[in-house]
């Protein structure tokens, strides 16, 4: 009997014709050079090519950008494809891919993500480099293992930087973004920031927020430090910010990068606070811990964090002592050093406050040489802006002479084909980072005061009267006085009680100079317009401000 006539019963798998041709294209590069060098396009090309051999429509396309792999969905392209594979009403047939390795490089994670598209979506994965699918049993081992494979290349990778990146960390350069407030120049920094070897260096936000240091330091709240930067038109500053600022020891020049794995470098960079005054700073933020109660700030300690230790320079904090209720300075560094905040029957001579009135009446312009203060500041100013008017003229004409260049430099780069790229890169870097300085100059030399007598006049009130300013106004205002007269800070010797100016405003400099001056020619019993006159430096020049 022929079996033929048991066909009809016999079973098996019947073969579905797939209908569906709608297929999507990702495409991905890890960093911003394979992103400028065409390999995004030729990614795309080569996955259009294998559409149109195999007759797929392409429906959607995907990537188009730098992502690194990884973290397979803190890529937004990467994720936003699986959202719209699971979302989609018509999934695609298939995902074209240039190499697998574009896909994921996470090992047991990708492969876990391609079962999910594959088994559970329904979406086939295609290497358009290879021709290798999940169409079949064999192609989704040969898929998953080159998953594998994309994992092996990328530990063997870190292998080799991760060492290399270590080095440069641990020579006292940094990797990533820099904090707020710098300004970041190397090798692999584009926009104009080009530059062979690596440079951070503060920018315009970095000199404001150096001001918030010193505030912090005076005692003062965030909400008020928050509120003077957006007053020097500083935006978008947060209390958040400010608290994470004052605990990043990058801004003192210190690195703790995580690569490190918990070492201590000093970094190559400018500084936006000393070390000594960040760690003051954290002793403010975390609270003292030692027996006596120390206030922010407080009225009765205007010198706090102004007034500096003469042995090691570090600032002194102040502090009361709550059953007594005599407020002290005290070095935190140096044992042994304070000094009683004000005089009293028991201390052992003038306190930080008597000692300070005394030095500043030092500064305080004498009535008799009024009129030779206003002369003289007058001269002051009109040979500063001589002076400036022709150091200005001289650089428009080296900004012209960079611009000349750069200008031929970016023709010659745009009409030459041959024209070596990196060799472009490095001389507009250098022009633009030089023509950044050189602009920076002339607007200080261009800044100059609009009506010069009010300015005069101010400066007289102000400096006549600064001593009666500080003793007897406001904490806010006693601070203000002590920053515009010795430039944010003052050194003090405990033993001998005395003050050891480091920095002073040129304008009460001026005051100071007169009456050492006057004294002298009175010992001469020479008449006082026999004063000599003298220019006092620029640097430093700004005016008084009124009304303290």
């Amino acid at each position: 009997m022929s079996l033929e006539m048991f066909s009809t019963f016999a079973k098996g798998y019947q073969k579905k014709e797939n209908s569906n041709k709608k297929v999507w294209i990702y495409t991905r590069v890890s960093s911003k050079d394979q992103e400028s060098n065409k390999s995004l396009k030729t990614q795309e090309e080569n996955a259009e090519r294998l559409a149109r051999e195999r007759k797929f429509l392409v429906a959607k396309r995907f990537g188009g950008t730098y992502e690194s792999a990884s973290g397979d969905f803190t890529r937004k392209e990467f994720s936003k494809l699986f959202q719209e594979v699971k979302s989609a009403k018509e999934r695609p047939y298939s995902i074209l891919i240039n190499t697998i390795s574009r896909f994921s490089r996470s090992g047991g994670g990708a492969i876990a993500l391609a079962y999910e598209l594959v088994d559970q979506l329904g979406v086939n994965l295609i290497e358009v480099s290879t021709g290798k699918s999940t169409e079949t049993e064999d192609g989704k081992l040969e898929i998953y293992r080159g998953l594998i494979v994309a994992k092996q290349e990328n530990i063997d990778r870190l292998r080799i930087t991760i060492p290399g990146m270590k080095k440069f960390l641990e020579e006292g350069n940094w990797l990533g973004n820099t904090p707020r407030g710098f300004e970041h120049y190397g090798p692999r920094v584009k926009d104009g920031k080009y530059s062979k070897v690596q440079k951070i260096t503060l920018n315009n936000e970095g000199l404001l927020l150096q001001k918030a240091w010193n505030w912090k330091l005076q005692g003062e709240r965030d909400f008020v430090i928050k509120a003077k930067l957006e007053n020097l038109g500083l935006k978008k500053v947060t209390k958040q910010f400010l608290s994470q600022m004052w605990r990043n020891p990058f801004y003192c020049g210190i690195c703790v990068h995580k690569m490190l794995d918990g070492k201590v470098v000093k970094g190559n960079w400018e500084n936006m606070v000393s070390e000594q005054d960040f760690l003051m700073v954290q002793q403010l933020v975390n609270g003292s811990k030692q027996g006596y109660k120390q206030d922010k700030a407080s009225p009765y300690r205007p010198l706090t964090a102004f007034i500096c230790c003469r042995e090691c320079g570090g600032k002194l904090a102040g502090y009361v002592v709550k059953n007594k209720g005599i407020h002290y300075y005290k070095c935190q560094i140096c044992k042994g050093i304070s000094i009683n905040a004000n005089t009293t029957t028991h201390s052992k001579g003038l306190g930080a406050h008597d000692l300070f009135i005394e030095h500043l009446n030092s500064y305080t312009l004498k009535p008799k040489l009024q009129n030779l203060f206003k002369a003289q500041l007058k001269l002051t100013h009109e040979s500063l802006n001589n002076d400036s008017k022709g150091e200005s003229i001289l650089l428009k004409k080296e900004i012209d002479k960079i611009k000349g260049n750069l200008h031929s430099l970016n023709t010659r780069y745009s009409t030459d084909l041959d024209f070596d790229k990196e060799f472009y890169l490095e001389q507009k870097g250098e022009m633009e980072t030089k023509l950044a300085e050189l602009n920076s100059q002339i607007v200080k030399f261009d800044s100059t005061i609009s009506n010069l007598e009010k300015y005069i006049e101010a400066s007289e009130s102000v400096v006549k009267n600064i001593s009666l300013y500080w003793e007897n106004d406001s904490l806010e205002t006693k601070k203000r006085v002590q920053d515009l007269v010795f430039k944010g800070s003052l050194s003090l010797d405990t033993q001998k009680r005395t003050y050891l100016t480091k920095k002073v405003n040129c304008v009460f400099d001026l005051s100071a100079k007169l009456s050492m001056c006057s004294e002298s020619i009175n010992e001469k019993r020479q008449p006082i317009s026999q004063l000599p006159s003298f220019l006092v430096a620029g640097e430093g020049l700004e005016p008084t401000t009124p009304g303290l």
